[in-house]
């Protein structure tokens, strides 16, 4: 899933945060970093299984951690860098990590005797509602240059 993590994800924040001048790139590349950290970590075999790593509530939470120990406050570095962190923790949201105990609480010992699987009929719902808010939100090449050059949406 893609569009759902990207459409889903700004629809969210946008509906929580009331952010309306926050660079959404971002957020957008933390939404998606997850599932780019896990296909990097499969190609190079680090982990047998990379996923406990990468979709653990302790990564987001590391990674919060380790932006507010480097970077100073009230900088744009230390803004941009929690819309990652934010991103991070609306993809587990999003992905339904919570319903896996095992990838989620990991390094936590939960057994797991079922692996939470969505089917492909869910998986393509969700995919055609983040494609239909994008292109709603993006229907003018207006809305879209000023998206890639300002990260407003």
């Amino acid at each position: 899933m893609f569009f759902w993590f990207i459409g889903t994800g700004v629809l969210i924040f946008k509906s929580v945060f009331k952010d309306t001048k926050a660079d959404l790139r971002y957020l957008i590349v933390g939404l998606i970093f997850l599932d780019i950290l896990d296909s990097l970590l499969s190609v190079s075999f680090i982990d047998k299984e990379p996923r406990f790593i990468t979709h653990s509530l302790l990564f987001s939470v590391l990674v919060m951690f380790v932006i507010m120990i480097i970077s100073k406050r009230a900088t744009i570095f230390r803004k941009n860098s929690l819309l990652f962190s934010i991103g991070l923790y609306l993809h587990l949201l999003l992905d339904f990590m919570w319903l896996d105990q095992t990838n989620f609480l990991y390094p936590l010992p939960f057994e797991s005797s079922d692996n939470f699987v969505k089917p492909r009929l869910t998986t393509a719902i969700l995919e055609v509602f983040g494609v239909t808010y994008l292109a709603f939100k993006l229907k003018s090449k207006n809305l879209i240059e000023k998206f890639l050059t300002e990260g407003i949406i």
